[in-house]
């Protein structure tokens, strides 16, 4: 039983940490999400994807140069339980040594809670009020009834420059995981990295981790770039029939007028893409293609989902004519 005493030197103890971490607001601060669900017991060239996670993480902190990190994990504690969350290392300087322990320690048992994990870290950063980055590492998709491309639009929007970087560690290339997860990315200014295998981990792992020592310097204008033009529906399998060109705006709430169950294939010019969504809070099943992507085949049940417009790529222009 813990006594009065104990419980008033922890309180202080975690009081003293949450204020030097509040004094540090102009140090880059970044927490670490990493997937304990059951899948980490997954093998790959005869090793638990736990294990080369382990090993991955501990290759990045020897050369950790982002400033304050701390370290969260989900699915470690409980089978079946979307409230599995934990902050296993507070953020703060010098975490180097609980991190590691504390990942040497994980025993994966149950969901993907991705989007609330995503969520809390972005609240444990105080990312309303500062610079904030969260770098994930996921061998699957959601799997507690959210949308990670959505919660990203959402921090994104609330965040005073927050980012997520993503690692997809196993993940295979056009399925809803690979999905969620580059869009998650996307949304916040992020990065996406795929894995397959060790290397690939260690390799992304470092990449998302290091810190610029210098502000990037702008993208040299490409010449003779096309711009984004959007969408094309047709009414028609094999890109025939009626069409409509949906532009780099798109629409916002629903299927342009009269197109409801009508649409069967489409294509995207290069560097446009859309989604489609089955209910107006983005929540349910959705369908994302990709920049230049086409679909053919939809079939009504596709063509019934709600749209939610395109999405473009910037065009580079020279400085000269901004």
């Amino acid at each position: 039983m813990k006594t009065p005493l104990r419980i008033g030197l922890l309180a202080t103890a975690a009081f003293a940490a949450t204020a030097l971490y509040a004094a540090n607001t102009a140090r880059p601060a970044t927490m670490l999400v990493l997937d304990a669900s059951g899948s980490m017991w997954g093998q790959i060239d005869g090793k638990a994807k736990i294990a080369i996670a382990r090993d991955a993480v501990g290759a990045m902190l020897d050369d950790w140069q982002g400033g304050d990190l701390g370290l969260m994990a989900y699915g470690h504690n409980r089978k079946g339980d979307c409230a599995d969350i934990e902050v296993l290392q507070a953020i703060g300087p010098d975490t180097a040594a609980g991190i590691r322990k504390r990942v040497d320690a994980l025993n994966p048992k149950g969901m993907t809670p991705i989007s609330e994990s995503v969520r809390q870290a972005a609240a444990q950063l105080h990312f309303t009020e500062r610079k904030a980055t969260v770098i994930l590492v996921s061998d699957g998709e959601e799997t507690c009834s959210a949308n990670p491309c959505a919660l990203g639009k959402e921090l994104e929007a609330a965040g005073v420059d927050f980012t997520a970087h993503v690692v997809g560690f196993d993940i295979q290339k056009g399925s809803k995981a690979h999905q969620q997860l580059q869009c998650l990315a996307a949304n916040t200014g992020g990065r996406y990295v795929d894995a397959k295998d060790a290397g690939e981990l260690n390799r992304a792992l470092q990449s998302v981790a290091k810190a610029p020592a210098s502000p990037p310097a702008k993208p040299k204008a490409i010449e003779n770039l096309k711009p984004a033009k959007g969408c094309m529906l047709y009414a028609g399998d094999n890109f025939k029939g009626e069409s409509l060109l949906i532009g780099d705006k798109g629409y916002e709430d629903e299927m342009p007028p009269g197109w409801d169950n009508r649409v069967r294939s489409l294509k995207c010019s290069a560097r446009s893409g859309l989604y489609f969504y089955n209910d107006r809070a983005r929540e349910g099943d959705y369908l994302m293609i990709e920049d230049g992507g086409e679909r053919n085949h939809l079939g009504a049940v596709a063509s019934s989902y709600i749209y939610f417009g395109t999405f473009a790529e910037d065009e580079d222009v020279p400085d000269a004519q901004k």
